[in-house]
């Protein structure tokens, strides 16, 4: 006879456990972090395993083993978790400056001086509609 041990319940428990408890630590983190005047970026996690901190090569043959990473392309030979934590490091960079925004010497995030909508121009008035003068003189020149 079948007995259920119940572990479809139990994993959907683990898996609402594991997920509160990764948002505890991220606003813990962010907390923190707005303390101390820093800023904190969320990098997309997916593939970093397998892509080359070096050339940026993604290809699954690039992690032999749990703890060794040798790139197809490039030849390039690091620990697994050092070379994925090489990925992330470029994806904080380049997220970084994709936003128009630079790290001081301090590490403070600042809008780069260049940056803006260029100037001083205000919003012009709007103006008004010709459309609806030219429905009154059409239904002036049908009444007459």
């Amino acid at each position: 006879q079948y007995v259920s041990n119940k572990t479809k319940q139990k994993a959907g428990l683990n898996k609402s456990i594991l997920n509160v408890s990764w948002h505890i630590i991220e606003a813990y983190t962010k907390y923190k972090a707005y303390q101390a005047g820093k800023a904190v970026f969320k990098i997309p996690a997916p593939y970093t395993s397998q892509e080359c901190a070096k050339c940026g090569h993604p290809h699954p043959d690039n992690r032999k083993s749990q703890d060794l990473f040798v790139c197809g392309d490039c030849g390039n030979t690091d620990n697994a978790d050092h070379n994925a934590s090489g990925v992330v490091k470029k994806r904080a960079i380049n997220l970084i400056l994709d936003t128009g925004t630079v790290l001081s010497d301090d590490g403070v995030l600042q809008l780069k001086s260049d940056s803006g909508r260029g100037g001083n121009r205000k919003t012009s008035r709007a103006k008004s509609s010709t459309r609806s003068t030219q429905k009154n003189v059409k239904k002036e020149e049908l009444v007459a």
